[in-house]
């Protein structure tokens, strides 16, 4: 009878997730439209941020939430998640106790949240879907533009003009946007996760993040370490191609293999941490929580 339930909550959900989609792409496309093609890639990377901030901010305030998060792409993700786990008895009673087949879509449509008190976070579960969904369209809209705004920018230097000086200052391929305090905060958080096989220490992290290590670090666990970057980029501490950077610049160690990381591995357990979060990820949370006060 559960299981029974909790599929009629995912064909409700399915639905309201439907329109609030086309809502949002409808917008999109209005917006895109108007927009002028120097006005787009700017407002596209506005857009990313903004939604980005907001579902991490529902994450925290909700946290049977991050299970949505990661598991909105699975079929059925309102059962085949750990979304039920996460609730409390009363929570529970509420889903098995609703007349599903008394939904009123229109009411819905007019007041999202006027189903929350009988349907707990319904509102929220609908947003954190069609903001999931509607981030990967963002982003997959600012590669394709990014081609286009990159080569209008391009000038042809010739040798006589190019410059003979050492340019001077950090690479950052990271985008790393973490300051010392912070720095030494995640110091912390990596040995107290058991990331890397060794301790490490603040230069040492620094080091990592700003592709300055002269040798390599050794993953413990890739699915931890997949999920310690992946908070960081959610908040954009660092870029979303974390994976491509490690790999590129060959910055860590396979935890029982003597080779590099490549994005195959790093995508690989990416995945698997959109399924379950791996053990130690609370002690990340722990910490990730604490950079907002850095």
């Amino acid at each position: 009878m559960i299981k029974k339930k909790f599929k009629l909550l995912q064909v409700l959900i399915d639905r309201c997730v439907a329109h609030d989609y086309d809502q949002v792409r409808e917008a999109l496309s209005m917006k895109m439209y108007y927009l002028s093609g120097k006005q787009r890639p700017d407002y596209l990377r506005k857009e990313i941020f903004r939604i980005t901030e907001e579902l991490v901010a529902m994450n925290q305030k909700v946290p049977a939430l991050q299970t949505v998060a990661f598991d909105w792409n699975i079929p059925g993700f309102i059962w085949e998640s750990t979304f039920y786990e996460t609730l409390t008895l009363l929570e529970r009673r509420k889903y098995i106790a609703f007349p599903y087949e008394d939904f009123d879509d229109k009411l819905y449509v007019e007041n999202p949240a006027s189903y929350d008190g009988e349907l707990p976070y319904l509102s929220l579960i609908v947003k954190t879907v069609v903001y999931s969904k509607y981030l990967e369209d963002l982003q997959k809209e600012e590669k394709e533009l990014l081609p286009v705004s990159a080569t209008t920018n391009l000038v042809t230097v010739s040798k006589e003009d190019s410059p003979s000086k050492k340019i001077v200052g950090k690479d950052n391929p990271f985008n790393c946007k973490l300051d010392g305090d912070a720095i030494r905060l995640l110091t912390d958080c990596v040995n107290d996760a058991r990331i890397f096989t060794t301790e490490i220490t603040p230069q040492l992290l620094e080091n990592f993040f700003y592709c300055r290590l002269e040798g390599a670090l050794k993953s413990e666990n890739n699915r931890l370490l997949a999920y310690f970057m992946t908070q960081l980029s959610l908040r954009r501490y660092i870029t979303y191609e974390w994976q491509s950077v490690i790999a590129n610049h060959k910055l860590i160690l396979a935890p029982k293999k003597e080779k590099y990381l490549n994005t195959s591995d790093l995508s690989t357990a990416n995945d698997n941490i959109k399924y379950i979060a791996p053990k130690k990820s609370e002690i990340i949370d722990k910490y990730v929580k604490e950079l907002k006060k850095h």
